[in-house]
C-alpha cells in the first residue's frame, strides 16, 4: 500500500510540475493523515494470558438519574472510586466522547490518562485508561432498569504483557467499584435536606432537631 502510494506521488509530481519543497510537504502531510488513521484503527491482539475481562452487576435503590449523574460527573470521581485520589477534570465536568482527562490512582505517583470512548445519556459510559505502558485498561458502566429496581453493570478488560502482574494488585478495589458507585449514589439521594424550610408566613426557619429528615 505504501509502495504504492509513493508511485502515485512520484507520478503527481511529474504531471503538476511541482518543487521539491512542495513536494516533501505533500509528502509529511500524507504521511501524518495516514499514520493518525492507522492508530485510531489499530487494535493490538494479546494471547489470552495478557487479557483479563470481568464484569460486576449490582443492584441499587437509588434512581437510574442519581446514578448517571455520579458516574458523569467526573470532578467528583475521587469521592467514591476505590483507585482514584484526585482528577484534574474542572468542576461539573460531565463525560463527552473524545474528552481526555488525567487522574491520579492510589497505586501510582504519576498521573494516569483517561480517554472517553463512548456515552449514551443515561444509560453507558465507556473510558479508555493507560496506567502504564505495558497495560491498557476499558472501563463500561452501564445503568439498565428492571422489574427489580436500577442495576449497574461494570466490566473490566485489561489487555498487556502487564497483565498477569497488575491484575492480582488491583482486584481487591476493582471487585468494588459498582458497589462503591451504588453507595454514593443512595447516600446522594437520601441525604438529609440542609436547606431551611419556606414557612406559611414567607419566613425562613430550620427544621426541628427531632426531624429525621
Amino acid at each position: 500500500m505504501l509502495q504504492r502510494l509513493c508511485s502515485q506521488l512520484r507520478r503527481l509530481k511529474h504531471r503538476l510540475q511541482l518543487t521539491h519543497a512542495r513536494y516533501a510537504n505533500l509528502c509529511n502531510r500524507l504521511c501524518k493523515k495516514c499514520l493518525t488513521v492507522f492508530r485510531s484503527s489499530w487494535k493490538p491482539v494479546w494471547p489470552e494470558r495478557y487479557v483479563t475481562e470481568h464484569s460486576y452487576w449490582v443492584r441499587s435503590t437509588a434512581p437510574a438519574e442519581a446514578l448517571w449523574k455520579t458516574i458523569n460527573n467526573l470532578a467528583d470521581l475521587d469521592t467514591w472510586h476505590p483507585l482514584i485520589t484526585r482528577t484534574n477534570a474542572p468542576y461539573g465536568q460531565n463525560a463527552k466522547p473524545g474528552l481526555i482527562y488525567r487522574a491520579f490512582s492510589r497505586y501510582l505517583p504519576v498521573s494516569t490518562q483517561i480517554f472517553v470512548e463512548r456515552v449514551l445519556p443515561g444509560e453507558l459510559l465507556s473510558v479508555r485508561v493507560f496506567p502504564l505502558p505495558g497495560v491498557q485498561e476499558r472501563a463500561t458502566y452501564r445503568i439498565v432498569s428492571t422489574l427489580c429496581g436500577t442495576c449497574v453493570l461494570y466490566s473490566i478488560t485489561l489487555s498487556g504483557w502487564l497483565t498477569p502482574l497488575v491484575w492480582p494488585v488491583v482486584k481487591p478495589q476493582i471487585t468494588q467499584v459498582a458497589t462503591s458507585l451504588v453507595q454514593a449514589a443512595e447516600q446522594a439521594t437520601a441525604q438529609p435536606k440542609k436547606a431551611a424550610h419556606v414557612s406559611r408566613t414567607g419566613r425562613y426557619h430550620l427544621p426541628p432537631k427531632n426531624d429525621i429528615f
